[in-house]
């Protein structure tokens, strides 16, 4: 079964997007987004080639927007490394200029 493993920004990157929805949207809207986004995580890792090429930002890096996020991803032979999840509206460059390697 394929599956998809968080880099360490990722992650932080899920939790600070829990926490804004909670304290914005409240505790239901937050917990319905948090797990469309793992819902959505999970498809991706059984189809990665879904997402789209985003080579220009590091090689072999793929992107998929979901919601008002956009999930940049590697992919690996047992599923997807996801590098990091960022807000439509933050700067992709400036933070995927140090790309974790899985």
């Amino acid at each position: 079964m394929a599956e998809y493993v968080l880099s360490n920004k990722a992650d932080a990157d899920l939790e600070g997007i829990y926490i804004y929805s909670y304290e914005t949207f409240g505790a239901q809207q937050a917990e319905g987004y948090f797990l469309s986004l793992r819902d959505c995580l999970n498809n991706l890792a059984a189809s990665p080639h879904i997402g789209r090429d985003a080579g220009m930002l590091h090689p072999g890096m793929h992107s998929h927007h979901h919601g008002r996020h956009m999930i940049y991803y590697l992919i690996e032979e047992s599923g997807i490394f996801v590098v990091r999840v960022l807000h439509d509206a933050m700067d992709k460059e400036r933070h995927m200029s140090d790309v974790e390697k899985p």
